[in-house]
């Protein structure tokens, strides 16, 4: 009875032991499933929340960028649509308003109607004085002629360039054959007569007379002879968009190349060549010394051509200002300032000469 109580005994443990052995798997792959799925899902709700995330965050970049553009919408496209901005944001720098830029346009491109000036095109003004028609040129604030001054006062010290007495007392041209000289450079005066006041006031001060504004002298209504401060507002512009500029070898490195004209110089080396930024175009409109005295060694003309069949000596521009030299020590007025350019040199330079000996070319500015 014991004996085959213990073999009972021990048929049911086996068969317990293979009961145990036969449900093992299926329980591990259970576990196994339920770990794999636990594992997936939070793979899912962590991708999610971190998708959430970055979707979130890309959102408000992209909103930032574009900002300016879109309200803050945060439209992709819009902020992809503008590369600065984009780039911008992307710590990329960008170029500004201050940054060099190279010019749209070159006097080469001028009309009977239009110049270039800083790069632009522009129509030209006019100005009709006396029978002739001058045409007009913007410069930063300023508005100039933009040829010298042709007009006969019928008193005064006036010449056409190389023009002589036509007595058969000097060589040089009759007024008659000087005219076409008056037509390409304009004339000549002395300060007095470009002022028009009398001519006791270039050897004594006429302060009281040009120092208001605007002195008009021989120039149209509404214009006047520019002061030395007038002229040196025009060469601050002029220097000031050379810095902004100054990486475009093509917009010239001095006041005098971007003043003259593309022609009318006499050759010299390349960097003086001129490139007439602004429609200014000087030419070497020339000199008069001691014009009384041409038939004597005295006077002489000097700066430009004789006339068309000369040599090549185009060399120099001299303009009078309205204002006067008072010498410090001891009070003589008998000089003004001018502004000169020459076909070798970039600079425009400011001198003081007498007013009575020179006979220099005018440039009109408008009121």
């Amino acid at each position: 009875m014991t004996k085959t109580l213990f073999s009972l005994l021990l048929l049911l443990g086996a068969l317990a032991l293979v009961s145990c052995s036969l449900n093992f798997p299926e329980d591990a792959e259970e576990d196994e499933l339920s770990k794999n799925s636990s594992s997936s899902s939070l793979a899912t709700e962590e991708s999610s929340s971190s998708g959430t995330t970055t979707a979130g965050s890309s959102s408000n970049s992209e909103g930032d960028s574009s900002s300016s553009s879109v309200n803050g919408a945060g439209d992709p496209l819009s902020s992809s649509s503008n590369p600065v901005e984009s780039s911008s944001s992307s710590g990329t720098e960008s170029s500004s308003s201050s940054a060099p830029m190279s010019s749209g346009c070159s006097a080469s491109e001028n009309t009977e109607t239009h110049y270039c000036s800083g790069g632009v095109m522009q129509e030209y003004g006019s100005v009709s004085y006396e029978g002739k028609t001058y045409k007009t040129v913007v410069i930063g604030t300023q508005t100039w002629m933009n040829s010298n001054l042709n007009y006969d006062p019928k008193t005064g010290k006036t010449k056409c360039y190389a023009q002589g007495r036509g007595n058969g007392e000097d060589d040089w041209l009759t007024p008659e054959a000087a005219q076409v000289n008056c037509e390409k450079y304009g004339r000549l005066y002395d300060w007095a007569t470009a002022m028009n006041l009398p001519a006791t006031c270039n050897t004594t001060s006429c302060e009281d007379q040009v120092r208001t504004t605007n002195r008009r002298g021989i120039c149209p209504e509404g214009w006047h002879i520019p002061s030395l401060e007038e002229w040196n507002t025009l060469r601050t512009f002029i220097e000031d968009e050379i810095f902004e500029n100054y990486e475009d070898e093509d917009f010239g490195w001095g006041v005098a190349t971007k003043l003259k004209a593309l022609s009318g110089w006499k050759e010299s080396n390349t960097a003086d060549h001129g490139v007439d930024s602004y429609g200014f175009s000087a030419i070497a409109s020339g000199y008069c010394v001691n014009c009384e005295q041409l038939s004597d060694a005295t006077g002489y003309y000097a700066g430009s051509n004789r006339n068309e069949t000369q040599s090549d000596t185009r060399e120099e521009a001299h303009w009078w200002s309205s204002t006067e030299f008072v010498n410090p020590y001891n009070g003589d007025t008998k000089e003004a300032y001018k502004n000169k350019i020459t076909h070798n040199k970039i600079v425009m330079t400011q001198e003081r000469e007498n007013k009575t000996d020179y006979l220099y070319s005018i440039r009109c500015i408008k009121n």
